[in-house]
């Protein structure tokens, strides 16, 4: 949780940078190749330390130095761990690495595929650049902001364009062809229904949950996303829209199972792009087309009250303050951790343009925070520079140094001075619902927590010196499915009961929501 949390990343996988991507490689290196047998054909299965499951052969490595691992006579699938430990080094020297899986098109596997990463297909396109530049006349005010967001993205020339001119591309940008790939999603065949009733008459969502994540159906994050996913069914009416990066989804998740989960589907970002996993976190936030959106990692789950936070998420930002907004974390993070950026905010150690404590990485935000995600996201792939600023005193800062999602929406909040910041939201583990779940006869505002974890979240010395209200919407580093599942069936019965101690802790009572917490201590700092 120090600099950008690994739990969304994909099962087994590394925050480890790739190699830069070599001049001329686009989509086709990735996503669809030509050497299969009886027109197979080699697709991306999945980056360095991560697993690929594959229903044929499978070969680690890159360009034209590749390990093959062939399927075992008799079986149907096969997971390989794509790591040096595990199949050698094919390619010394290249960070690029990666498992591709050859598939035959009409196979049931092959129909059972991401579709972003198969060379066509007949999957229902959710969003692209051409629906995006339909939508800014179409689609009123929201529509307007959404393609001026993704305009960078999606026009090869908008470097020369007079929003683009003052903003040049470094050597490690993406190529215009992936910028514009990164657009699409598919919706899944199963949820075809649900996202035509959720977003077929306006192209919107007016509220929703997002998630992001890759792994193999069987795997550790895809358990962890379906309790994530049951747990909004259980305590939300709102939609869960959910990014799969990946190469297959669990065949159990349905839309009578979970009937309102929309489920997408997109390109992962390309082996040789050098960037996190994460950065797919503010691209699905900039994908999703919510007015109002709460993001969550597949290692959390929701509980009751949490949908009190779409109406506060709208009241926070606005037009006027039109960024997203993170909870406070419980580390503040200092310049005495790893960060190229820290020279531009706190030179020598003076954090004088560190305008907030340090953020967790679970944003929400409305529609007016769009251009503000998309500003940084491509600021990152297309290696923008920041220039010098305050005389000098804030040092230029090129932005893929920034290394993962956390640490941008931090910097860019920062940056842009901004100063709102929730209280704890994302407790940091399911433990902390021991206060909520163990106080007795606590039903009250203001009632009094004698059970469990009834501390506060850690003060600091100058954003939050008495400490930050815990506000228990959500739990973090949820990684058991089984001791979710647990969790929520508890806190299912005690709400049954009647018997769920309000939302918010601050000083060892309970509040029922931000005005009672505001009016009994007016001199808290954090949002709620």
């Amino acid at each position: 949780g120090s600099g950008g949390d690994s739990e969304a990343v994909a099962e087994g996988s590394s925050k480890e940078a790739e190699a830069p991507k070599k001049e001329g490689e686009e989509w086709a290196s990735e996503s669809a190749g030509a050497g299969g047998a009886g027109g197979a054909q080699w697709i991306f299965c999945s980056g360095q330390w991560q697993d690929c499951l594959c229903g044929g052969t499978v070969r680690w490595g890159n360009r034209d130095k590749w390990k093959v691992i062939e399927l075992k006579k008799g079986e149907k699938l096969q997971q390989v761990k794509c790591s040096i430990d595990k199949l050698g080094d094919p390619f010394p020297g290249d960070d690029g690495k990666h498992c591709q899986c050859e598939v035959t098109p009409g196979s049931v596997f092959y129909n059972s595929l991401n579709p972003g990463l198969l060379p066509t297909t007949n999957a229902k396109l959710a969003t692209s650049c051409e629906k995006f530049r339909k939508g800014a006349t179409e689609e009123g005010e929201e529509g307007r902001i959404q393609w001026e967001s993704v305009a960078a993205f999606c026009d090869p020339n908008w470097g020369e364009t007079e929003a683009g001119k003052d903003f040049t591309a470094g050597p490690r940008a993406l190529s215009s062809e992936v910028l514009q790939g990164l657009m699409d999603t598919w919706v899944d065949h199963r949820f075809v229904d649900v996202h035509e009733k959720y977003f077929g008459k306006t192209g919107w969502l007016d509220r929703c949950f997002i998630n992001y994540y890759a792994g193999p159906p069987n795997g550790k994050h895809a358990g962890m996303t379906q309790e994530l996913v049951a747990s909004v069914h259980a305590f939300s009416d709102a939609p869960v829209v959910v990014f799969h990066f990946g190469v297959l989804t669990p065949e159990s998740w349905t839309k009578e199972k979970f009937p309102r989960l929309i489920l997408l589907h997109a390109k992962p970002m390309p082996a040789n792009a050098g960037r996190s996993f994460n950065f797919n976190k503010m691209r699905a936030m900039l994908l999703t087309k919510a007015r109002v959106g709460i993001q969550l990692d597949s290692d959390q789950f929701v509980a009751p009250g949490v949908d009190a936070m779409f109406k506060t998420t709208e009241r926070e930002v606005t037009k006027e303050y039109p960024m997203p907004i993170l909870p406070a974390h419980f580390l503040d993070r200092t310049p005495r951790d790893t960060g190229k950026y820290w020279a531009r905010y706190c030179p020598k150690d003076n954090c004088k343009w560190q305008s907030q404590r340090w953020g967790h990485a679970h944003p929400t935000w409305t529609f007016w925070a769009l251009p503000w995600l998309s500003r940084w996201l491509r600021g990152n792939l297309r290696d923008e520079t920041l220039p010098a600023r305050e005389g000098g005193s804030m040092s230029a800062l090129r932005i893929v140094d920034v290394p993962e999602d956390e640490d941008l929406l931090n910097i860019g909040t920062w940056e842009d001075g901004g100063t709102k910041q929730w209280c704890k939201l994302d407790l940091p583990g399911p433990g902390d619902f021991s206060a909520l779940l163990r106080s007795t006869g606590a039903v009250a505002d203001g009632s009094r927590c004698n059970g469990g974890a009834c501390g506060d979240i850690t003060s600091d010395g100058r954003w939050h010196p008495q400490g930050v209200a815990k506000v228990f919407y959500t739990a973090h580093h949820a990684v058991d499915p089984a001791e979710t599942r647990r969790y929520i069936k508890a806190l299912s019965e005690k709400q049954k009961e009647g018997k769920l101690p309000p939302p918010i802790l601050y000083k060892g009572n309970f509040y029922k929501d931000g005005d009672s917490l505001r009016a009994a201590h007016p001199e808290i700092t954090c949002i709620i």
